[in-house]
């Protein structure tokens, strides 16, 4: 039995996506499984030990025709018995209309026109439930159409098996706490000044842990702010736009505790179960939140919460959520440990 798994981005609907693999080869351990990947989170899956192979796709390639021709020829090299689009996007519905697939399989209220390119349009998925159980109901739904005989329902979910270990950077002190202030919207960023403030209530009740601040290289206000946390106090340091991705990944693994707004690193933690307290403010935490592991989620009171906004003039939701409240909920995690 040979599959086609079709997510390509963004980084934590990849590894929301995991469960999914777990599934299928824990039901079908001789499946071969092949993987259509965004070039910027091809390193999540990469040596996976439930993948034959990682087809990475990169948007510079659509202004390059040899490179494109190169990524068709790769996808269509084989012939696969189902091809599952988790995506639900144009760009995903096109490589499933690209590949050779008795099934091409998705929901019918995919968006961007994506089921056109569909032999099975599966009825439409409820937005309202966690993205996690819908890839997982999409998974079981579409292996039904090769394997009959396949359980009704996923009552656990499965884990999400990452491909091995992670080196950390190795200026990396041990023990650390990982703090995770942005994400690609800014509206659910959560402010500064909050940051500060919980950095000066964990030191003073955790004098001897470091602070990893973390971030991506086009984020030039956290750096320049992460900057000066680390001129302001020795035990933080700011790795915003120093790591790889895998090196991010190692990093959270070895990591005590992770603080995180709602982004791709949380959903990282929360598949390798380290212990997350994670900051929702305009989306939701029962739409894509954390699924696995010691998380608590500390989310916005406000009526208006969540509205899924990408922009907003005021951020009331975010700033809502008080430092103390956080200091408290890391409190509940790291316990009274001596580091």
């Amino acid at each position: 039995m040979k599959i086609l798994l079709v997510k390509l981005s963004a980084l934590g609907d990849v590894v929301q996506t995991l469960p999914c693999l777990t599934l299928i080869k824990q039901q079908y351990p001789l499946s071969i499984i092949d993987w259509v990947v965004d070039e910027r989170n091809a390193e999540v899956l990469r040596g996976h030990p439930y993948l034959r192979k990682t087809i990475v796709f990169s948007k510079k390639d659509l202004k390059n025709p040899s490179k494109l021709k190169a990524f068709i020829r790769n996808l269509r090299e084989e012939t696969y018995d189902l091809a599952i689009d988790y995506q639900g996007l144009f760009k995903s519905g096109v490589v499933i209309g690209l590949a050779k697939a008795k099934f091409k399989v998705g929901f019918e209220n995919h968006r961007e026109l994506s089921p056109i390119f569909y032999n099975v349009k599966l009825p439409g998925y409820d937005p309202e439930v966690h993205a996690v159980k819908r890839y997982l109901n999409l998974t079981q739904q579409a292996l039904q159409l090769i394997c009959p005989d396949f359980g009704e329902k996923v009552e656990t979910i499965p884990e999400a098996v990452l491909p091995g270990l992670f080196p950390p950077l190795d200026l990396v002190e041990k023990p650390y706490i990982v703090f995770i202030p942005s994400a690609r919207w800014k509206t659910k960023w959560w402010i500064f000044s909050h940051w500060e403030n919980l950095i000066e209530l964990t030191l003073k009740a955790y004098p001897e842990i470091k602070i990893y601040i973390t971030g991506g290289p086009k984020e030039e206000d956290l750096r320049k702010w992460a900057g000066l946390m680390e001129k302001k106090h020795r035990e933080v340091k700011s790795l915003v736009g120093k790591m790889r991705l895998k090196e991010l990944i190692g990093l959270i693994q070895k990591s005590k505790l992770v603080v995180t707004v709602d982004t791709g690193p949380m959903h990282i933690a929360s598949a390798l179960k380290v212990p997350t307290v994670a900051l929702f403010g305009p989306t939701s935490p029962y739409r894509t939140g954390p699924w696995g592991g010691d998380f608590k989620i500390l989310q916005s009171r406000l009526k208006c919460s969540p509205c899924f906004k990408k922009k907003c003039s005021q951020w009331d939701c975010m700033n809502s959520i008080l430092p103390e409240e956080v200091f408290q909920a890391i409190k509940e995690k790291l316990g009274q440990l001596h580091f």
